[in-house]
């Protein structure tokens, strides 16, 4: 039996810096330099699925199975909620916020009236706060605050959500479901006036103290020569000009085509470099400074320094964005070497050091030199230009997929193609290309079928229903739907519920992959000829597919695959390499931070730099012994900025991801592990000795 709900009313009072809009996800709540919060739409209890979200500036409609409706709506300070057709067996009703791991550097919180500090360091256990109460405040370092009244009889939960490897904090409200008093009330107010000094001149946290901290300008200027002296001593083994083993293209019987290319030889994959030899892919993310830049405007009071944007230093500011994002990297070489930064300079430099570290390639998310990799003969890769920032649209809600049933997506992506891979088909320093970075094609079942806006995979999507059950009784019978027309369905949200609809869905989802990677094979060949193409750079909730590895397997000449984790499960790594028809594996990004000794927070985390290199060993060794692994890429050569990304603004990773801090210093004691492995990695690679294993419990099997 259904019960018809009253209007569910949230009144909301924010000072003037706060913005309210709806989006698909949710309440974006964005609150100036404190940051953005989105407040997500209602959840049940138990749980009925949103199948269908329409959302426009001020409103949105929220669907959820079972025949529930939720009608979202702003004015000014207030958000409204109208349910209606909502279940009987609901008992109650829950909203919740993300909260950014920065506020782990002195951020507050309080709810009712227990109070405490964010944790900086991973809490156990990680529910750090669970109780009853009526009002939730939150408190960023520099004194900002947001203050939240719930409805009574709400009960709070906040938890530390590192415990399962994600660097966040996690707030909810849940409220039991009273349909004789279905009114509620939440304000919001904020103090965003409190400014305390929290980043040097350096760009450090001023509170935190670690070895590797830069202290001053002279320290700064002595460590030219340090430099020097310490890269002198590193002693690199004898290799090919690319960084592949001589002589050991005749050994094995590898070709030598003067290009990178994949070659199965005995069991085992390798990758080749345009000599012929033998190259294990040991690259570094973000070779160009990018996650070091930090968005500045409007909270310029935490900064003890900041410089004009005309002078020495306005190199160090990111270009075309209006002087808004800022590098005390690049501010900390211009000072360190005395002239402006430029990336060729920058390039050369860290090709220099890579290679003593025994690193020997550009990996993602690097822009290319023009000439200091030529000059060095450094290998290279890079990425298609398919992403929504050359033009080729998401399909919304399925992050970084395209449609490949529209006809105006397939035309971009064939004119940015044949634009951008021609000047580097002959190319031999190219390894070759990804496509995109992290697409949620596992996001794929659940978002095609909702939605609702005449999108051309869910047209076809309801042209294979209507041909498969040719009926509209017969669909609804199989879907238990209630559908009047075969027509409605394409601007309808689509419940996924029965045995019949599921298996309808992972059909079509099938086909959707194989016209998807069969499209960018065909364009890709058709430009391009010599190099690979390397995938797209999977995360773990993505890639435990069979379906879709034995796609991309017909279609990729090398996986790649995001792989963050303790340790390495290699049972997973063959599932995967067995499904995809054994082509190679590239595990193209994965670091480990260390927040006790580097002044940030957040990350995969362990408890010394030397630990990160440790860690390294273990995961690099361990993979490319199992014989088709042919390469790692690290994120990143340079520490993430101490207030954050760029991109982000004020809620952006602080992560202690780089091989050098903000100050230009490599952190020497994860080096000279990392050291171990790279400059014996051949010797690995041949069986000359045993891989690595770091033995710590939390290293011996994967940490989930």
């Amino acid at each position: 039996m259904l019960r018809i709900l009253p209007v569910l009313a949230f009144f909301i009072a924010f000072s003037r810096a706060a913005e309210l809009k709806t989006t698909n996800e949710g309440v974006e709540i964005s609150a100036g330099s404190l940051g953005s919060f989105m407040l997500g739409y209602p959840e049940f209890e138990p749980v009925h699925k949103a199948i269908e979200v329409k959302a426009s500036g001020a409103s949105a409609t929220v669907r959820y199975e079972g025949g529930a409706e939720c009608a979202i709506s702003i004015s000014k300070d207030e958000i409204g909620l109208a349910f209606k057709s909502v279940p009987a067996d609901v008992k109650s009703w829950k909203m919740s916020v993300l909260i950014d791991i920065g506020f782990a550097k002195g951020g507050e919180w309080k709810i009712a009236d227990k109070e405490g500090k964010f944790p900086a360091e991973k809490s156990a256990p990680p529910q750090f706060a669970s109780l009853s109460g009526s009002s939730f405040q939150l408190k960023n370092a520099q004194g900002q605050s947001l203050s939240f009244t719930t409805p009574d009889f709400a009960f709070q939960h906040l938890t530390d959500n590192r415990e399962w490897n994600w660097a966040i904090y996690n707030w909810f409200f849940m409220v039991p479901f009273n349909a004789d008093n279905p009114t509620a009330k939440i304000r919001v107010t904020s103090d965003l006036a409190s400014v305390t000094k929290l980043i040097d001149s350096f760009g450090q946290s001023i509170k935190d103290t670690f070895p590797n901290k830069l202290k001053s300008l002279e320290d700064l200027m002595a460590d030219v020569a340090s430099d020097t002296a310490y890269y002198a001593a590193i002693e690199t083994p004898k290799l090919d000009r690319f960084g592949g083993l001589p002589a050991s293209g005749e050994a094995l019987g590898l070709k030598k085509t003067g290009f990178f290319h994949v070659e199965q030889k005995q069991d085992k994959s390798w990758l080749v470099d345009p000599d012929g030899n033998a190259f294990f892919h040991l690259g570094i993310c973000g070779f160009a400074p990018s996650d070091d830049y930090t968005y500045v405007t409007g909270r310029e009071g935490i900064y003890e320094w900041l410089p004009k944007t005309d002078g020495e230093f306005a190199t160090a500011f990111r270009p075309g964005d209006g002087d808004a994002n800022f590098s005390f990297y690049i501010a900390n070489i211009i000072r360190k070497f005395g002239e402006p930064y430029d990336y060729e300079t920058h390039a050369a430099r860290m090709i220099e050091r890579t290679r003593k570290w025994g690193f020997n390639s550009i990996g993602a998310f690097s822009p290319i030199p023009e000439k200091a990799h030529v000059q060095a003969a450094f290998p290279y890769v890079t990425s298609l230009p398919i992403n929504a920032w050359e033009g080729v649209p998401p399909i919304p809600g399925a992050h970084e997929v395209w449609d490949p049933y529209d006809a105006a997506t397939a035309a971009k992506i064939a004119e940015n193609l044949a634009r951008e891979l021609p000047p580097r088909a002959d190319d031999p320093l190219l390894i070759g290309y990804f496509i995109v970075n992290e697409p949620r094609y596992d996001e794929l079942p659940r978002v095609i079928p909702s939605l609702t806006g005449g999108q051309a995979c869910k047209l076809r999507l309801v042209e294979a229903l209507k041909s498969k059950y040719h009926s509209i009784e017969a669909f609804n019978t199989a879907w238990q739907s209630k559908a009047a027309t075969f027509d409605e369905l394409a601007g309808t949200g689509l419940a996924v519920t029965t045995d019949a609809a599921k298996a309808d869905v992972k059909a079509f989802v099938g086909e959707f992959m194989e016209t998807y990677f069969a499209q960018i094979e065909k364009l890709f060949r058709q430009h391009d000829a010599n190099h690979l193409l390397i995938g797209s750079r999977l995360q773990p909730v993505t890639i435990n597919d069979e379906q879709l590895c034995r796609i991309m397997g017909r279609h990729l000449d090398v996986v790649s695959y995001n792989y963050y984790t303790f340790g390495v499960d290699t049972a997973a790594l063959q599932r995967f390499h067995e499904w995809t028809g054994n082509k190679p594996m590239m595990l193209s990004e994965f670091f480990w931070s260390s927040p006790k000794d580097s002044g940030l927070i957040g990350g995969r985390e362990v408890s010394t730099q030397q630990e990160r290199g440790l860690a390294y060993r273990n995961y690099v060794e361990q993979s490319a012994a199992l014989g088709f692994v042919i390469g790692i890429e690290w994120f990143t050569l340079i520490d993430q900025a101490t207030t954050g990304r760029w991109f982000s603004k004020y809620n952006g990773e602080s992560y202690n991801t780089g091989l050098v801090s903000v100050a230009d210093r490599p952190w020497k004691d994860m080096l000279a592990e990392m050291m171990k492995t790279n400059h014996t990695i051949y010797d690995l690679l041949l069986g000359k000795r045993p891989p690595f294993a770091w033995d710590d419990p939390r290293f011996r099997a994967e940490t989930k």
